[in-house]
């Protein structure tokens, strides 16, 4: 697996919470929208996606969350293999908001 945000493994675990979700959030979004037209490129964007999720898992201030997020990561491995995935893609993206209260508002427009 091709690592596309190799320069932002050190820097990563610096950003908030909640932008590190949102990082997360991002690719997800795109292999959603992607999934349709071009798969290969949903593919790829859930690689990235669980790249991100291995960098939030390697974080300390993750350590409470870290069931939630091998969870997580275990989805998006499903949605990759293709086969039977776990969830939809929409249900993924769900999952991934809920990690972080201020992410899940910052995307619902709720007043943090």
């Amino acid at each position: 697996m091709k690592n596309w945000y190799k320069n932002l493994k050190f820097r990563f675990s610096s950003f908030p919470a909640a932008t590190q979700v949102l990082h997360l959030v991002s690719d997800l979004n795109k292999a959603k929208n992607f999934s349709k037209s071009t798969p290969q490129t949903a593919k790829n964007h859930l690689y990235r996606a669980v790249i991100l999720l291995d960098y939030i898992i390697a974080d300390p201030k993750w350590n409470r969350k870290l069931s939630e997020c091998l969870r997580l990561r275990e989805v998006i491995a499903s949605l990759i293999d293709g086969r039977q995935a776990y969830a939809s893609y929409q249900q993924t993206i769900n999952a991934a908001l809920l990690l972080d209260p201020v992410a899940y508002k910052t995307i619902k427009n709720i007043p943090i």
